[in-house]
């Protein structure tokens, strides 16, 4: 029998994008049911899984989003030459994304977004002349960076098209929604996800 996702429709939703579990993120100790349970009794409305350079299968995650009784995105979270790389709306592929010029291309085609993750962490912009023509924005708020790399990085948000993104960049369970982003739209699936992105009607927030 063939399994139907559940459909889930919130609005102003608030979204944790930026979340490792195991076994893809091997550096994670959270399973992607228990982050996406964690998510929900701390008040978020979804997660995004963002692994370190691979995807999720979305009827997996579709199964365990039935389970957790939360929607649960999926992107990617890519290694380049300019840095960590958060993409939504890039498909799985094997050709090799290491350079942000490669990712961007391969982002292109499939109509995504990329955000340039935690930018400020230790101690460096992480910024080129490419940035600005490469990304749609950054990520504004990480709830593992300090309160100083949140400004900065912050603050490097004002040179984009786009409001910078807020996640918690979660490895253990204490750190699940630390960070999130708000959407002002309903956002069903991964697909609206993309969407809302590239809309801009979202903020940044620190979460309690």
């Amino acid at each position: 029998m063939k399994f139907t996702a559940p459909v889930f429709l919130v609005s102003r939703v608030l979204v944790d994008l930026h979340c490792h579990t195991r076994p893809l993120s091997q550096c994670s100790a959270l399973s992607p049911l228990q982050a996406a349970e964690l998510a929900r009794a701390r008040g978020l409305d979804a997660i995004c899984l963002t692994e370190h350079d691979r995807w999720w299968d979305e009827a997996e995650l579709a199964e365990i989003s039935a389970q957790a009784h939360i929607p649960i995105f999926a992107a990617v979270e890519l290694t380049t030459d300019l840095g960590h790389v958060l993409a939504f709306g890039l498909p799985r592929t094997a050709a090799p994304l290491a350079t942000v010029e490669a990712a961007f291309a391969a982002s292109e085609a499939a109509g995504g977004v990329l955000f340039l993750a935690h930018p400020a962490r230790d101690g460096l912009l992480k910024v080129d002349h490419r940035t600005v023509e490469y990304f749609a924005s950054v990520e504004a708020l990480n709830g593992s960076d300090s309160r100083l790399q949140n400004i900065a990085a912050a603050g490097l948000a004002h040179g984009f098209r786009l409001p910078g993104i807020g996640g918690s960049d979660a490895h253990m369970p204490a750190e699940v929604g630390r960070a999130a982003t708000r959407f002002a739209s309903p956002i069903a699936d991964t697909t609206a996800l993309v969407a809302a992105l590239k809309f801009g009607d979202y903020r940044a927030e620190y979460i309690d």
